[in-house]
């Protein structure tokens, strides 16, 4: 393995069970990077495509599976690219030892950042395999042509790739000098036959059947089982312990602590069960847990009554003494992931001489971190730690981190032998990391003729990505001199007005937060939109009509997905009977995602019921590569806008936090669901953008303006209730 610039690509015979193989790398900072890597690799981004002896086509994926098949529209491209169909792609997950480190999977980004240097890399060793085809046929380049699966002359002649392959070891710098390959996938001349068609999913039979193999499900021989007792919050101390009954339980082996870190290590899973029913703990808490204190702590009216907040996202010109029309304070709750399959690792030591002394089997977003902070636990060299990243059954963001994987480290380095460590449900609900509460006031006016004048947005969030105990103190201390990324996304709208001002704060709760599907955008999008439907009823203005043109000409995508959505929810006919209402909403994710979304309604306050009977859904999402699972991306976020706005409430109270599995956190269930209609709008001119959170910024907004339209209250929490409406 090579370490390779932006301008070199190997070429490989032998490599990885011998064959042709290219890497492609691209340098780009601007993309986002899991705060668990705490210096990132300037090589944020790469690609591998390998064209094996027998002429079979091998990817390497450069993302984490879970459940957003992305492997399949990366792999789209590359068959694009290569002439071949798509199942003869064979994707392939690489461990932390096969490939230089890859920036977490995270922010929708799997195909926006890879599918221009996977198709370069693909691109680079197709024309690469041509020089040699001219070479083989005794043809001029130009007149060696593309075929299925190799290339042939004017008089068909044929090579195919395996023809071209022997067992040499070639490394090819980019040549300057050359033309760059034409990138069949962003020809807009060319008809795609792989690019642009929904495809099913890479290995949707094994998954169906279920053939795929979790963490959880390994099997290793002679493995033994942990677990660790986890604090109500990670920066807790512990007060008291009692573990006198823990070494008469059957099948115990050992008890580790290490300060405030005490796990037991035992031969079957329900040996742990009767382990951890021995240990007694309570624990010192530095600040209350309750919901009282957090609402203090994020109370926008106070912090802006002190004077400005502390990070100034826009300034033009702004008033304070405006003639607001809308003076509207929104609050956002706690809410966490809710991940079905509670997370697991497993650890193995080994002997003196292996070349890794620390295996590590996980379904994390973050491998190559999990390896650096692998590596800075146990004292070894990096390069002496590998990850074996697992299939996870959803991540959302809160599968970042060194958790669960500290907890199987530390273990097995105690007992010297292979130990798995499966978290319960409630572990995963009360140890995970929670999107943070926030709270927004919005102040806008409008003069006679309805045109924005002033805009002012003050809001305090908890930490998100800069939250405690998610960098190590003297990088978090540097860190917070700056905005906090997670907290300032969606905080600008995008509507014009002469005077605007968006402030902000994020502050420590005495929670563990951390990435939730969005970051803040779904927050900070809720109460924008909601304020600007607001504004138009006052007006007496179609809030549509009103939005398009309070955008004037700045965001012609996303105008056009709210005159989309309005067209696709006009086909559904709404009941005129009492409690019914149609709501729409709209937004901009990262900056290069446009959504807009149509939610109808019924509310009956009698019996203090809300339903979402329909939604719609316009999203211009760049090149479409997968139609198909576009949808499914767009389908699984509109169900999220739904547990969003209704169902999902993260309870604590007395120290604890009371949420601890499905009977006390509510979220949606096949019955809550509405019928959709979802349109892609495909610009294939333009680069993938990323479909896995942006529906989500929209969908809440969307469902609270439906049940202003329905009841004629404003929502003006998430999650909504009745309480909140009247």
């Amino acid at each position: 393995m090579v370490q390779l610039n932006r301008r070199k690509f190997l070429f490989a015979t032998g490599w990885v069970a011998g064959g042709a193989t290219l890497l492609y790398t691209l340098r780009n900072h601007a993309l986002a990077v899991a705060p668990t890597i705490i210096i990132p690799d300037e090589e944020s981004g790469a690609a591998w495509v390998q064209i094996q002896p027998d002429g079979s086509c091998r990817m390497f994926f450069p993302r984490i599976d879970m459940g957003q098949n992305a492997n399949t529209g990366l792999a789209q491209i590359v068959a694009e690219e290569l002439n071949l169909k798509v199942e003869e792609i064979d994707a392939v997950a690489p461990n932390t030892s096969d490939v230089p480190p890859l920036a977490v999977t995270a922010g929708s980004m799997s195909l926006t950042a890879f599918s221009r240097p996977i198709a370069t890399a693909a691109a680079t060793l197709r024309e690469h395999l041509r020089e040699r085809a001219a070479l083989k046929l005794s043809q001029p380049i130009a007149a060696t042509l593309d075929e299925v699966g190799g290339f042939r002359t004017a008089n068909n002649r044929r090579v195919h790739y395996a023809d071209l392959v022997d067992a040499a070891t070639t490394l090819v710098e980019f040549d300057e000098s050359k033309p760059a390959p034409t990138l069949y996938t962003f020809d807009s001349k060319r008809t795609k036959r792989q690019v642009g068609h929904s495809v099913k999913p890479l290995g949707i039979r094994e998954l169906v059947t279920g053939a795929p193999v979790y963490t959880a499900d390994i099997p290793f021989d002679g493995v033994l089982f942990g677990r660790a007792v986890l604090p109500p919050v990670r920066n807790a101390s512990i007060a008291s312990l009692n573990t006198s009954g823990v070494s008469a339980v059957k099948g115990f082996i050992k008890l580790v602590q290490e300060g405030d870190f005490v796990g037991v290590v035992c031969k079957t899973p329900s040996a742990v069960d009767a382990a951890m029913a021995q240990i007694d703990v309570t624990w010192h808490l530095q600040e209350p847990l309750n919901q009282n204190e957090i609402d203090r702590l994020v109370d926008v009216d106070a912090k802006m009554a002190e004077g400005d907040l502390e990070h100034i996202l826009q300034d033009q010109a702004h008033r304070i003494d405006a003639d607001w029309a809308i003076d509207l304070r929104f609050d956002v709750q706690v809410q966490t992931h809710a991940a079905q399959e509670p997370r697991a690792a497993v650890a193995r030591f080994n002997d003196k001489g292996a070349k890794h002394k620390l295996e590590i089997w996980t379904g994390n977003q973050d491998p190559w971190g999990m390896k650096r902070f692998a590596a800075m636990d146990t004292g070894l060299a990096e390069d002496e730690v590998v990850i074996y990243p697992q299939r996870l059954g959803g991540g959302f963001g809160g599968r970042e981190h060194y958790e669960v994987e500290r907890d199987a480290v530390r273990l097995a380095r105690a007992v010297k032998q292979t130990v798995k460590v499966q978290w319960t449900r409630k572990d995963e609900f009360t140890a995970s990391r929670s999107r943070p509460a926030s709270a927004h006031r919005l102040r806008i006016a409008a003069d006679e003729a309805g045109n924005l004048t002033d805009w002012w947005h003050g809001y305090v969030s908890g930490h998100v990505v800069l939250a405690r105990e998610r960098l190590p103190s003297w990088l978090l201390s540097v860190a917070r001199l700056g905005e906090d990324m997670g907290v300032v996304k969606g905080g600008v709208s995008p509507y014009n007005a002469p005077h605007q001002r968006v402030e902000c704060s994020d502050v420590d709760l005495p929670i563990d937060l951390g990435v939730w599907r969005s970051l803040n955008g779904a927050p900070a999008i809720f109460a924008i939109e909601s304020a600007m439907d607001e504004l138009a009823i006052q007006q007496r203005l179609d809030p549509v009509d009103f939005k398009i043109k309070q955008m004037a000409e700045a965001h012609p995508r996303l105008q056009h997905c709210l005159e989309r959505v309005r067209s696709i929810s006009a086909k559904q006919a709404l009941p005129l009977g009492e409690g019914d209402g149609r709501g729409f909403a709209s937004g901009i994710y990262e900056g290069r995602c446009f959504v807009a979304i149509s939610a109808d309604v019924y509310v009956d306050l009698e019996t203090e019921q809300i339903k979402v009977l329909h939604m719609c859904c316009a999203q211009d999402v760049g090149m479409a590569v997968n139609p198909g699972q576009l949808r499914a991306q767009i389908e699984s976020n509109l169900v999220w806008s739904i547990g969003m706005a209704l169902f999902e409430r993260f309870e604590v109270a007395d120290n604890d936090i009371q949420s601890s599995n499905f009977d006390n956190y509510a979220i949606v269930r096949m019955s809550d669901m509405p019928s959709l209609d979802i349109e892609v709008i495909d610009r294939s001119e333009i680069a993938p953008t990323g479909a896995g959170e942006t529906a989500l910024i929209a969908g809440p907004p969307a469902i609270a303006n439906a049940i202003r339209n329905a009841s004629g209250f404003r929502p003006l929490s998430l999650p909504i209730s009745f309480s909140d409406i009247r």
